[in-house]
């Protein structure tokens, strides 16, 4: 079959999967230039203060993964009830996850505001930079409550395929964001110049406005995803008792992720805090050229669920095996794109060390290489996985490579052997590729696929 006649055999998949994936793809491509360019005028205030907004968001990470645990296990459900049609339900689920989350988003917030310097010196022993993360903790945190209840519309919008609404949001809120640092952070229109606490001040400032434009969009732009107060506190025990056999292992694979990358920043202090501010730029601008991964991935979530849920169970198997398809081109793709860019994205931070920038380029490299493999992982474990309700194999192909091969392995290279960023990066792709090895064979398998409403 060529090229062609691929493309009109499988046009409602392609159709689908562009509505779908394109707004999710743009929004994760604004939020990752936007952070990329937050880090760069941070960058100007100095090393130490790209060390301090990475580390204290390291944090927010951590709370990030706990609930996008409990969102995505919920959206093993709001896709399959989707393709039955059933609102209501995805509406009463999602009540329930919003509960969780500001129930979270309140500990997390109150432990920030308690003891901020405690919690940064988790992740670095440098004493300018925990001063600075913790003022900087300090006034981000206040924007935790809001950012949960704006992810947990996002993600019901997406699963009702409506992700134009959340990507919206977004671009404003983090366009915003970017114009706030850029006035607080140098102190442009009779602004005092703040640094990191400018930065604080600027993300505060733009969740609470995603907040209230997520929010608007759902209630006033939808007739999906604006229930009433009364069916979102609607609990249902049965439904409850279902999501949390099926999303438990979601939330532990999340948290133990998140952890683990929480681990790896830990470990890169060790090495010094010249390799924390690297890998913060080099997250920075890995996350620009792997926005096509997220998009697909939650396409393949909503598309896949959504036939599930409507009974249809082997054509989810060949849609599976198009993502994954798709994956791989785009895998290639993008890390081909990211290594022809590296000398122009290294101009951006010229003032650093001349050193620092040839490593920050061999470090991109490796990610480059890696990026095929980032592809297949999310489709296989954030979609098709999760879709089919297999969650408790995603989490085991998850964690046990994640804490065997990743964080023991780059931990033993340090600690013991002194292994410098270069090879602690390799071994992190390393991690990558064991991943596809396995997930694959379980998709040939298709135990991953069951019908669960």
């Amino acid at each position: 079959m060529n090229l062609k006649q691929h493309f009109k055999q499988n046009a409602a998949f392609y159709k689908d999967l562009w509505i779908i994936a394109l707004p999710i793809a743009l929004q994760q491509l604004v939020t990752s230039s936007l952070n990329m360019v937050d880090t760069l005028m941070v960058g100007k205030v100095g090393v130490d203060a790209v060390a301090a907004v990475g580390v204290s968001n390291q944090y927010y990470f951590l709370l990030n993964m706990v609930m996008f645990g409990i969102y995505s296990g919920g959206m093993v459900y709001f896709a399959q009830f989707w393709g039955k049609k059933e609102i209501r339900n995805i509406h009463r689920l999602l009540g329930f996850t919003l509960v969780l989350g500001i129930g979270l988003a309140a500990i997390f917030t109150g432990l920030a505001l308690l003891i901020p310097e405690q919690i940064i010196r988790i992740f670095t022993q440098d004493v300018a930079v925990q001063e600075l993360g913790a003022k900087y903790l300090r006034i981000a945190c206040l924007s935790y409550p809001f950012m949960i209840l704006s992810f947990g519309f996002s993600m019901g919008l997406r699963a009702v395929e409506k992700p134009k609404f959340s990507m919206i949001a977004s671009i404003i809120a983090l366009t915003l964001n970017t114009i706030l640092n850029l006035i607080l952070i140098f102190g442009l229109l009779g602004f005092p110049q703040l640094g990191v606490i400018g930065a604080a001040i600027a993300t505060l400032v733009s969740r609470i406005v995603e907040f209230i434009l997520v929010i608007g969009f759902a209630y006033l732009k939808t007739e999906t995803m604006n229930p009433k107060l009364s069916v979102l506190l609607a609990f249902d025990r049965e439904l409850i008792n279902k999501l949390i056999v099926t999303s438990l292992p979601v939330v532990i694979n999340e948290c133990f992720w998140g952890l683990g990358t929480t681990a790896y920043m830990v470990i890169y202090g060790m090495i010094n805090v010249e390799s924390i501010s690297i890998m913060n730029i080099v997250n920075s601008i890995f996350n620009i050229f792997f926005i096509a991964a997220i998009g697909v991935g939650n396409a393949s979530t909503v598309m896949l669920g959504k036939k599930l849920g409507a009974g249809e169970k082997e054509k989810s198997y060949q849609d599976a095996i198009l993502f994954l398809k798709v994956g791989i081109v785009l895998g290639i793709i993008s890390g081909l794109m990211l290594v022809m860019c590296i000398p122009v994205m290294l101009q951006l931070y010229k003032d650093f060390e001349p050193s620092t920038l040839t490593l920050m380029s061999h470090v991109l490299i490796v990610f480059a290489v890696g990026l095929t493999f980032r592809f297949i992982n999310i489709i296989n474990i954030v979609g098709v996985f999760r879709a089919g309700g297999d969650t408790r194999y995603a989490m085991i192909l998850e964690l046990g490579v994640l804490w065997t091969v990743g964080v023991l392995g780059t931990f033993i290279a340090v600690k013991f052997f002194h292994a410098p960023l270069l090879i602690v990066a390799i071994i992190v792709q390393l991690e990558e590729a064991v991943k596809v090895f396995f997930g694959m064979f379980r998709v040939r398998s298709k135990k991953w696929i069951n019908q669960l409403v």
